[in-house]
């Protein structure tokens, strides 16, 4: 069934600034777009930040007189959010919203810390239903991965208003808009095969992760700025879902996880780059699970687009 298309307002500017992410290189040199976190005359002996395996990003708009704040992800450690919040000088208090791009643990555990730190203030909070899913994954050897989900027992607890959904929803002044389930359209963007989920009291395989979604921004003349978590869906799919939603078919940037790691996904780094060469997005920056065999790849197949990805980034756009 067709969605009824959802055309975000145009902003004047997009930040995007990067909190968590699997990589911290503290001499990466900054561009007219990437501003790297700044070094002082005492860089070595003040706090730097910390790079974990998880994703969040901290997504500030501006319109005219208008301004939003979302943090998107949380990471995957209270402790390792909220040192390099501190270290980067983010003011907690002007986040408006948080969304979560879908429930597993290095995208999520850090909410607990979040949450703490930021109080009681009917903060909303968007997810999907299944990012409450118990989830595991079952490595060849036949070892289980466990993924520990949310919990809304605590959010509840926190008076976090918590906003389930499975459908699109807007932000800040319609100014961000959050993608809800992307619909698969690629034949090679087939999911995670060894991905399981708990309903009830079996497990079952859960390949397509249908809580994935992603953050859509409609900069001014310039097309869509989108930020995803890891990007089951495929980052084809998530594309060219955002492309449909809005109606925007220019794209400006894209940043985050795009799932290419490891020898379930590198058989398809081929055709996703040559996906992506088409859609011809102005900026394209690989981050989290995209792997390392993959952000290689998309540098020396986009070099003039491609942006490494490091903590305490923040791209301007």
């Amino acid at each position: 069934m067709a969605r009824t298309q959802i055309t975000p307002p145009e902003v004047d500017e997009v930040k995007v600034s990067i909190i968590v992410d699997n990589s911290f290189d503290m001499l990466m040199a900054s561009s007219d777009v990437a501003h790297r976190f700044p070094l002082g005359p005492h860089a070595f002996e003040n706090p730097l930040p910390v790079a974990e395996h998880g994703f969040s990003a901290l997504i500030r708009v501006e319109n005219g007189t208008s301004h939003g704040t979302v943090l998107f992800d949380t990471g995957i450690t209270k402790t390792g959010v909220l040192h390099n919040i501190d270290v980067m000088e983010i003011n907690i208090s002007d986040i408006e919203a948080i969304v979560l791009s879908h429930g597993h643990a290095d995208h999520a555990n850090g909410l607990v810390g979040i949450l703490s730190r930021y109080g009681a203030q009917k903060l909303p909070l968007v997810l999907h239903p299944d990012a409450y899913l118990e989830r595991k994954i079952v490595v060849p050897s036949g070892s289980e991965i466990c993924l520990p989900a949310p919990k809304i027992s605590d959010l509840r607890k926190e008076d976090v208003e918590v906003i389930e959904d499975t459908h699109p929803s807007m932000l800040v002044h319609d100014m961000v808009l959050v993608s809800g389930e992307i619909n698969r359209t690629t034949d090679f963007e087939k999911g995670f095969p060894t991905h399981y989920a708990e309903h009830g009291d079996s497990w079952e395989p859960d390949p397509l992760i249908m809580d994935d979604q992603c953050a859509i921004m409609n900069l001014r003349n310039k097309g869509l700025v989108i930020v995803t978590g890891c990007g089951h869906s495929g980052i084809i799919n998530v594309i060219r879902n955002a492309q449909s939603l809005t109606g925007v078919t220019q794209i400006h940037a894209v940043i985050g996880g795009f799932h290419l790691t490891g020898g379930l996904f590198e058989a398809i780094i081929p055709d996703t780059i040559d996906a992506l060469k088409k859609i011809d997005p102005n900026y394209v920056m690989p981050g989290h699970c995209t792997g390392w065999s993959a952000i290689h790849q998309i540098a020396r197949a986009m070099p003039e687009k491609f942006i490494p990805s490091s903590v305490g980034t923040t791209l301007t756009f």
